[in-house]
């Protein structure tokens, strides 16, 4: 669904090791390439988008909350989750400080309530909160954070009461890769199964593909919208040892406006738009009906030595800093073991947009990223400004660039939320505008 798959490995990676220790401007129209192959449309479409230049949409900032010094309820230490509900009411969620806050439309606080531990109301404290996880508000205008720590959806009522909180069923389920919702707000997520030595299969004893599920209410369990190829950049070696393939093919996945479900693989331009309410597989060539398949055509960009001994130290610092007990040669002997793809991904994120548009992030690949941080990676580091809007049937509409240091999370309506980080990675949650053209 959204962001870079290298802080998503970071995040599901700690749950592993512990239990192993124990684009273009949109300009003149051009006309897409559309094939039919067997009942499926395939849309082919050129270097540049049908929006004429008075016809570009705009992201222009609407709010920004949080200030540097001063109130400490209004300082973020992390913030992995921006929400907002059908009145406008803001809900963040940080990271450092196991908080959730609540805030007016016009950005003034109501609520704030959380704190790190097990018990009732309280939140798991760091990795195990991320933007794979994030924050949500439900249809009925409680709060969801999905808590991998305490292996529960810790849900609240909008002022901070505790509710009931259903259990993650790893075991049954398997291992969470990223939460998202649908324009309902119904809760989606990303199930993978994952063999754990010692300790039996999460997801299940047959090998299969990562699930997409809609949460039905009050539960962590719910039905299946698509199987797409599960991701390859971490496993469970022999021994128990985790293993991470870097920069490995890794799904990416939307539910658009209208229920449509969009999935494709990071590794290359290709989109597929699969049919309202249908359940589907990649490998199912029966599912060919109603389905959509989006491509466009980009040069991948090589791996380099330095960039990857910049990644092996950005992992060796996160499992230092993790506040868990990992021996050093433990951790050593993960970061010795990483291998590394030969090339970049070529898309970091899809989004769902207004009137069923889709946007899609490419990767921006680093250079020598010798000052890369986990604050940095989680911030977007590796996602391009520039994002690809395509209309509700496939066809490239043009290019919307991003304000500087904003990581966009999730529409509402012609507003979209997210994180804004300066460049002292001081970090505030950010409401924007879609203006558009014509």
């Amino acid at each position: 669904m959204r962001h870079f798959t290298v802080a998503r490995a970071l995040s599901v990676s700690l749950l592993l090791v512990v239990a192993a220790c124990g684009g273009d401007n949109a300009s003149t129209a051009s006309a897409p390439m559309v094939q039919d192959s067997a009942g499926v449309r395939i849309i082919t479409n050129p270097g540049s988008g049908s929006w004429s230049a008075d016809q570009t949409w705009r992201i222009e900032e609407d709010l920004r909350i949080g200030v540097e010094e001063g109130d400490p309820e209004l300082q973020f230490g992390m913030l992995v989750g921006v929400d907002a509900d059908a009145e406008g009411r803001i809900v963040t969620l940080d990271q450092q400080a196991s908080r959730i806050r609540v805030f007016s439309p016009d950005g003034d606080l109501l609520h704030a309530f959380g704190r790190a531990g097990g018990g009732p109301g309280e939140l798991s404290q760091g990795p195990m909160l991320s933007l794979a996880t994030s924050v949500f508000f439900e249809a009925d205008g409680s709060i969801v954070v999905p808590d991998l720590g305490n292996t529960r959806l810790a849900r609240f009522s909008v002022t901070g009461e505790a509710l009931d909180s259903p259990r993650i069923e790893m075991e049954t389920s398997g291992m969470p890769i990223l939460f998202s919702r649908t324009a309902n707000r119904d809760l989606v997520v990303q199930y993978r199964r994952m063999d754990i030595p010692g300790a039996g299969s999460m997801g299940g004893d047959e090998p299969s593909g990562d699930r997409i599920v809609r949460l039905g209410a009050g539960t962590a369990e719910g039905d299946a919208l698509a199987e797409v190829p599960a991701g390859e950049t971490f496993s469970m070696g022999a021994g128990g040892m985790p293993q991470f393939r870097i920069f490995a093919p890794e799904p990416v996945w939307a539910v658009l406006s209208d229920g449509r479900v969009v999935t494709g693989i990071n590794n290359e331009y290709s989109l597929t738009l699969h049919a309202t309410g249908a359940a589907t597989s990649a490998n199912d060539a029966g599912a060919g009906n109603g389905r959509t398949i989006v491509r466009r055509t980009v040069d991948r960009i090589p791996v380099t030595e330095r960039q990857q001994t910049a990644m092996r130290n950005l992992f060796r610092q996160s499992f230092e800093d993790s506040g868990q007990p990992i021996p050093q040669e433990f951790i050593e002997q993960l970061v010795g073991g990483m291998t590394f793809e030969s090339h970049w991904p070529v898309l970091a994120a899809v989004l769902p947009g207004p009137d069923g548009t889709l946007w899609v992030q490419r990767v921006e690949a680093g250079e020598a990223l010798d000052d890369l941080t986990m604050e940095s990676l989680q911030a977007g580091e590796f996602g391009s400004r520039r994002w690809d809007v395509f209309d509700t049937e496939g066809t490239y509409l043009g290019a919307v660039e991003m304000p500087d240091g904003v990581q966009p999370l999730r529409f509402v309506g012609d507003h979209l939320y997210g994180i804004h980080s300066d460049d002292l990675r001081i970090q505030r949650a950010v409401r924007l505008r879609v203006t558009r053209g014509g």
